[in-house]
């Protein structure tokens, strides 16, 4: 396996267990393999310094090795760059591998090196805030905020985590853009660069991110009573079919509410969000391998 102008950056405390675990053994695998391909390192800052200069250095792939937040980290330095964002990987719900098919063991993920295919992705902002796949405000905001904070990761850790902050705080808002306008109470909006949050809950079982659109996904006000007929159809993929969720794409939104709002980044809490998000595609901004 020929790992030349290729880097690895490692988030030893990404995911759960296990994935911490597939972490150990892919750093051990790449000290024996290819020292100078590993670059184990902890602190974000310390990531992003280092994937601006490989990127400099006109690296091949900075492999980005944890979850989706760490994607979006590593990816964010790589925009417009000729270096391609590699994927193992090595997180909780690892929604943006899922989207793109990368198998969620490492040994398997690796193997794209041996004959990559190259292509131009698209990435979206919100309120000049990078994203990868999926950014939003409302409820999945407020569990990513509460999530941060829970030592249980991973899918049961998600789940105890939705189950204690069930309560809906829906709230009024105006979203519109070049093809439509929606008005009314919602308790979510989601932007959607891919499919799905993560765990396989597609959330637009039909995004793409080459077509140089994003979807927005009303989740509208509701009887909480209905959010297990909702869970059964992220199940079985049929959320855009439910009345309660209305859902219109576009190059770009502006959403308008009162008061702020708690907002998620690729499911990393990230601050609120003030009376409007502004939500772009940016197209064609990102080199990835895929299989």
């Amino acid at each position: 396996m020929k790992l030349d102008k290729i880097a690895f950056l490692i988030n030893p405390k990404s995911g759960t267990k296990g994935t911490q675990r597939q972490a150990a053994a892919l750093e051990e695998w790449l000290k024996q393999h290819a020292p100078n391909a590993l670059l184990s390192l902890e602190s974000p800052e310390d990531m992003a310094t280092a994937t601006l200069e490989l990127a400099q250095k006109n690296y091949k792939a900075v492999f980005a090795c944890g979850g989706d937040g760490t994607l979006n980290l590593i990816s964010g330095k790589l925009l417009g760059t000729e270096t391609a964002l590699g994927i193992i990987p090595l997180g909780s719900g690892n929604g943006f591998a899922r989207h793109h098919a990368i198998p969620l063991q490492w040994h398997k993920a690796l193997a794209v090196v041996e004959n990559p295919v190259v292509s131009v992705r698209d990435t979206g902002i919100i309120n000049g805030l990078h994203f990868l796949n999926i950014a939003g405000l409302g409820f999945a905001a407020k569990i990513s905020h509460a999530f941060k904070d829970q030592t249980k990761r991973g899918l049961a850790g998600y789940a105890e985590t939705v189950v204690k902050n069930l309560k809906l705080d829906p709230f009024p808002i105006r979203i519109q853009n070049e093809n439509g306008m929606w008005q009314g109470e919602a308790w979510m909006v989601d932007f959607c660069n891919g499919s799905q949050w993560g765990n396989n809950f597609r959330l637009d079982p039909g995004a793409r991110d080459d077509d140089g659109t994003l979807s927005a996904v009303i989740f509208k006000k509701m009887n909480p009573l209905k959010l297990p007929v909702l869970g059964f159809r992220f199940a079985s993929n049929q959320v855009k079919g439910s009345a309660d969720v209305y859902s219109f794409t576009g190059a770009g939104f502006r959403m308008e509410f009162e008061g702020k709002k708690p907002l998620h980044v690729d499911g990393e809490a990230i601050g609120f969000a003030e009376s409007a998000v502004e939500v772009f595609v940016n197209p064609g901004s990102l080199k990835i391998w895929t299989f």
